[in-house]
């Protein structure tokens, strides 16, 4: 339909440095949805999800994989969009600053349009929990009437050190006051071996927070004093939101990260499809 709302953003992509551009377009179907050029779509949840330390990735039937999503569905999320189509060009979503802003003032485009938004929460009758031993992680779901969120993230010998943030009820106002301008970040020891690994080809100061031993390297892109965890919030919405609805539940994070998140997507999505929607530990 030609009166469909639709918005653009094109840049460079973090990890490739190459250009990139997503566009968001409304929808009258359900779910958010990825359109290719080789005609496929397809529903976010139908793709496969898997994440590192630096960003996550889906991975579609049609062989198509597209990096670093969680800050477009973090936007996506925050602003309570469940119902549009997807396009990506160039294999990532672009950087931009490395937040979430750029694209939720793109996104305010929808704002009013209620069909955007429509979509049942996933609610959750006892607590689903994920952990990771080896890294000292843990991230539970409670459940609550609405959605809301306590992180806490831990960097030990580093200017981060301990940080932590709670909301708790986490709707548009909250998101875009207080999460969608905190900016990706990295420390200063870890970028040598990020380039070594063929990461970060388009990171640079104006888009990724930089630590180093004694503080940011770029403080003009620390929003907050507490940015850091509030990136990490960001992050965890953005993942969360691949579920392709909203949740009605209050997380609980604790030096999570993408691989984590996924964990929890992972196990939400089997409840999703449960005869009998039970939660189990």
């Amino acid at each position: 339909m030609s009166d469909r709302k639709s918005v653009r953003w094109e840049g460079k992509g973090l990890h490739t440095g190459g250009f990139c551009a997503a566009e968001v377009t409304g929808s009258d179907m359900s779910g958010l949805r990825f359109v290719f050029s080789d005609g496929g779509c397809f529903r976010v949840e139908e793709a496969t999800a898997s994440g590192d330390g630096r960003g996550s990735t889906l991975s579609f039937p049609n062989g198509i994989t597209i990096r670093t999503v969680e800050h477009l569905f973090s936007a996506l999320a925050g602003l309570g969009i469940w119902n549009a189509e997807i396009r990506i060009e160039g294999g990532e979503v672009p950087a931009l600053d490395g937040s979430a802003g750029d694209f939720a003032r793109g996104l305010s485009v929808f704002e009013g349009d209620d069909a955007a938004g429509k979509a049942e929460p996933l609610t959750i009758d006892a607590p689903v929990s994920v952990r990771d031993p080896r890294k000292g992680g843990s991230l539970v779901a409670l459940p609550a009437e609405h959605f809301g969120l306590t992180c806490v993230i831990d960097y030990p010998g580093t200017w981060i050190g301990v940080q932590a943030f709670t909301s708790e009820r986490m709707d548009r106002k909250a998101y875009l006051e207080e999460i969608a301008q905190a900016r990706t970040f990295c420390l200063e020891s870890e970028i040598e071996a990020l380039r070594t690994a063929g990461l970060g080809k388009g990171g640079s100061l104006e888009n990724t927070l930089v630590i180093g031993p004694e503080g940011p390297l770029n403080p003009e892109a620390l929003a907050w004093p507490n940015g850091c965890v509030r990136h990490k919030v960001l992050d965890l919405i953005g993942d969360l939101a691949l579920l392709g609805r909203p949740i009605a539940a209050h997380l609980i994070a604790f030096r999570s990260g993408h691989a984590l998140h996924l964990s929890l997507v992972s196990r939400l999505k089997r409840i999703l499809k449960s005869p009998n929607r039970e939660t189990r530990r």
